[in-house]
């Protein structure tokens, strides 16, 4: 039996129904709607387990007669009222899950961390597998805690559980719910959001993702974190890609950094004042104008054969679905303030 973790998330979803085309016996653990997220077509040969992943009573429970496990479960995000959150899901969460895979003789873990895990060095031109965590400013709350969670995945392998870590960048790819995730950019695009930053980051295809971790976890490889990146691309490359791939004509704007400055002020007033989360705040902010590359190379050495999905492909095709998906339902409120919201 394999159980998932996140399996209603954005690449949760995309994992669960590659591992039921393959005939695999799945358990899911939800906490949300099932079907808003993941085909019918998948989700009915889904053994379903309402369970907390911060109650170790219940994750004991759905861990039964498990032999490897998909953790994909995280909370992304930048506000900082969320950062007790942040480390309750990201770190306790990821301890009890470690903790028992090992009363439970788990045979293999795959843990989805993230690249805002590797850290932020900006002595390095490009970052990798090697690059050693280290304080900084530029690091976000949501960094800090996936990688306080990486370290309960090592600690479990140091007490002799078999696991791999891979750390993904910005997922692109068709969502059941656009809201979610990378998806929303398109969404956002599409509904007339027209600002881009001078950053940089890495872009990966949703299904490269699903097809490196469902490899390694088929394979003897252990103990060992590998950064998933198809392309490093600016923002404004990305965002230009999207329009060209939704027809729009309307020309893209630079966000200059005062701009941000300005906006992410503005949007937590309006959060404190409405109870709503803000659109952009300070770390999404400061995060959007960094440029940062990663190396995907480790990935490709271990796994012969595989390779990654062109960025601009991934664009054509998420846009393709996502005008498919626009036809059938009507429009809703065109985006505010955010200028972009990372994996950071």
């Amino acid at each position: 039996m394999i159980l998932v973790t996140g399996g209603t998330g954005f690449l949760g979803s995309e994992l669960l129904q590659s591992l039921v085309r393959s005939g695999k016996d799945v358990r899911c653990v939800y906490r949300k709607s099932i079907l808003k997220r993941v085909p019918l077509e998948a989700a009915q040969y889904v053994d379903w387990q309402e369970a907390d992943l911060l109650d170790v009573a219940s994750v004991d429970e759905v861990m039964e007669n498990v032999d490897q496990v998909y953790h994909c479960a995280g909370l992304v995000s930048f506000d900082p009222r969320d950062r007790k959150a942040l480390y309750a899901t990201n770190v306790k969460g990821t301890a009890n899950i470690v903790n028992a895979c090992l009363r439970h003789g788990v045979k293999k873990l795959v843990h989805v961390s993230s690249v805002a895990a590797i850290g932020r060095n900006p002595a390095l031109k490009t970052l990798d597998e090697n690059v050693l965590w280290e304080d900084s400013k530029l690091n976000t709350g949501y960094a800090v805690t996936k990688h306080e969670g990486e370290m309960e995945v090592w600690r479990g392998i140091a007490e002799g559980l078999t696991a791999v870590i891979v750390n993904p960048t910005i997922m692109v790819g068709p969502s059941q719910a656009w809201e979610d995730a990378s998806a929303k950019l398109i969404a956002n695009s599409y509904n007339g959001f027209r600002w881009y930053t001078r950053g940089v980051n890495g872009f990966v295809d949703v299904e490269d993702v699903v097809t490196a971790m469902t490899r390694l976890m088929d394979s003897a490889i252990s103990s060992e974190r590998f950064i998933l990146n198809g392309d490093n691309w600016s923002y404004e490359d990305f965002f230009r890609a999207v329009h060209r791939s939704l027809g729009s004509v309307k020309p893209l704007r630079h966000a200059a950094p005062w701009m941000g400055e300005i906006l992410w002020r503005v949007e937590m007033l309006k959060s404190k004042l409405s109870g709503l989360k803000p659109s952009l705040t300070r770390e999404m902010a400061k995060t959007a104008r960094l440029k940062i590359y990663y190396d995907h190379s480790k990935i490709l050495q271990f796994l012969p054969g595989f390779s990654f999905t062109p960025l601009a492909t991934t664009i054509a095709q998420t846009c393709e679905a996502f005008l498919k998906h626009a036809q059938s339902i009507r429009p809703v409120t065109r985006p505010s303030g955010d200028l972009l919201e990372i994996d950071g």
